[in-house]
């Protein structure tokens, strides 16, 4: 038994495929003095957009950049070039990385970035967006920031729709431009159906989500609630207080609410708009953010700003929303002076569409968000 067994074994062995991603899981910088550049400890661990292919550490104003060695993990079995830990320039438009599957049959190019830009913007206009890097399957927003460079501070759940989407236009995502805002751009936010790939992993619709933060594709169809990293990002910290949300929106429900079962639910579909502050750093000096399992409880909550959910509104005509920040904990000054503060800018069309239950078709329009801070 033991002589069948042991060519049988080696077969296994020799025919199990070599692994086909080539993601930039984390990248983080050593150093002896973290606070000589970095705005704080925990910015020496970096930022993926996995959409834009960009990883962000942010620095202080005036910090040298013409020499620093990141590091990387990536996925198992992946290769990395320039090599892991070597030392380049990272002063004019960062570095470029290409990281190559372990099967040797896919790449993927990152720009390494090291920014001495701004903190969370005032003023949210939706007004500059760009297709994904690579595939180009969906737009991806970003704000500016005051050394002119992008924040790629917003994000969505349109990389876990493009698993399931099929053949969809990037205007047929959950999240896509709209071209007649309140004033020249604005966002749609569309709940779709996920057709019977999102039955598989029993997602039947997608609400159209736009958020300050970033998205996990990897984690998507087997953890969605964690998948959302509200207020991750060094273009998520706030440098001073916030005291109002305020924006423009129209919003239309859809025909039938349905549950993660297909079920129908009684009621009318609404949409949700909400900002949440909360401190970026856990008692015991971890990074920390938001995700879909505790975004308006966790107890690292400081303030939060309800301006939905939202009801239907006139066919075409835009309404004015403002919510003040309401603060539920100690708001620390010496906290904001050490950038401690970050703020998640949440919007959905389907309130209940992280849980799968919404109505297909609902759409929330939104332009000219402002945060105002004091």
């Amino acid at each position: 038994m033991a002589a069948i067994m042991s060519p049988l074994l080696s077969s296994c062995i020799k025919d199990e495929p070599l692994n086909a991603e080539c993601d930039i899981e984390q990248a983080w910088l050593h150093t002896s003095q973290p606070e000589a550049i970095f705005v704080k400890a925990t910015d020496s661990t970096a930022t993926v957009n996995e959409a834009a292919h960009v990883v962000t550490f942010k620095v202080r104003k005036g910090t040298d950049m013409t020499s620093f060695a990141p590091m990387f993990t990536i996925t198992p079995g992946a290769t990395i070039s320039p090599d892991n830990g070597s030392a380049h320039d990272f002063s004019k438009d960062g570095v470029n990385y290409t990281v190559t599957s372990e099967d040797r049959a896919w790449s993927k190019t990152y720009n390494v970035r090291f920014s001495d830009g701004g903190f969370f913007p005032s003023n949210l206009d939706f007004e500059k967006y760009y297709p994904e890097n690579g595939r180009e399957r969906y737009y991806i927003w970003t704000d500016v920031a005051d050394n002119g460079e992008d924040m790629l501070n917003w994000a969505s759940g349109n990389g876990g729709f493009a698993i399931v989407g099929g053949d969809a236009t990037p205007y047929e995502y959950p999240t896509s431009p709209y071209d007649n805002g309140y004033d020249g751009k604005a966002v749609k936010l569309t709940t779709r159906a996920t057709g019977p790939a999102g039955d598989v992993f029993k997602m039947p619709i997608a609400a159209g989500n736009l958020f300050t933060g970033s998205f996990k594709v990897n984690t998507a169809t087997k953890k969605p609630l964690e998948s959302t990293h509200f207020g991750e990002g060094p273009f998520c910290v706030v440098d001073k207080k916030p005291v109002k949300f305020t924006g423009y929106y129209q919003y239309s429900p859809g025909t039938e609410i349905t549950n993660r079962k297909k079920e129908h639910v009684d009621g009318v579909d609404q949409g949700d708009m909400y900002a949440v502050l909360f401190r970026n750093t856990t008692p015991d000096g971890k990074p920390f953010y938001l995700d879909g399992t505790n975004v308006k409880t966790s107890p690292q909550i400081v303030a939060l700003a309800l301006a939905g959910p939202v009801d239907k509104t006139p066919d075409g005509k835009w309404q004015e929303f403002s919510a003040d920040f309401n603060y539920i904990a100690n708001f620390d000054e010496q906290v904001l002076k050490s950038y401690g503060y970050s703020l998640a800018v949440v919007f959905t069309s389907s309130v209940g569409g992280a849980d799968f239950i919404g109505a297909v078709g609902s759409e929330l329009l939104i332009d000219k968000v402002r945060i105002v801070m004091e």
